[in-house]
């Protein structure tokens, strides 16, 4: 038995678009194939394509490629995008929704908008961002805090009797109640 059971084989694959090696590499995102020219040349392919479930065919066409758009369900859940998908990646994003224009109060220029994170979950942070990286995990309410008069808080609790609201600044967190 001296033949091996295993045969190395090496596969070899160019950039479109300057024509060097393309290189295994690992990101946050997990693992893709990127040019050995870097940082001349900056193309990159994800190695784990993506998959969309398609819901339905729209009878709108992509403003970038004129491709029918389509209903799709992804990590993140429900989405419009191209059907020419990875070759156009045209996506329609939802508004953001602005909460009740509260504004930042680290920045004093942004207004806190409603997000969505990695795994789904609202949050609520600058529209500033990435300039201001306030953020909150649930919604904010303007009334100033009786300790440090921050001027948001976060609903804790609520019963018949009132609510029981915590100061959004992340240096008090003091709990207070509001009577109805």
């Amino acid at each position: 038995m001296t033949e091996s059971l295993f045969h190395h084989t090496k596969q070899e694959e160019y950039c479109p678009k300057c024509g060097s090696i393309l290189q295994i590499k690992q990101g946050k995102k997990g693992l893709f194939l990127g040019c050995s020219g870097y940082p001349q040349c900056d193309y990159l392919r994800p190695l784990h394509r993506v998959e969309h479930k398609v819901l339905k065919e729209l009878d709108e066409a992509c403003p970038q490629c004129a491709n029918p758009l389509q209903l799709k369900q992804g990590a993140f859940g429900m989405f419009i995008g191209c059907s020419n998908y990875p070759q156009c990646d045209f996506v329609v994003h939802e508004e953001q929704k602005t909460v009740e224009k509260i504004a930042c109060p680290q920045c004093q220029k942004g207004h806190l908008v409603a997000r969505r994170g990695r795994q789904g979950k609202t949050f609520y942070g600058c529209n500033d961002f990435p300039h201001c990286k306030f953020s909150l995990p649930a919604k904010p309410y303007e009334i100033p805090c009786p300790q440090c008069n921050f001027p948001l808080a976060l609903l804790k609790s609520e019963n018949e009797t009132g609510q029981q609201m915590q100061c959004a600044n992340k240096t008090c967190r003091y709990i207070f109640e509001i009577s109805k």
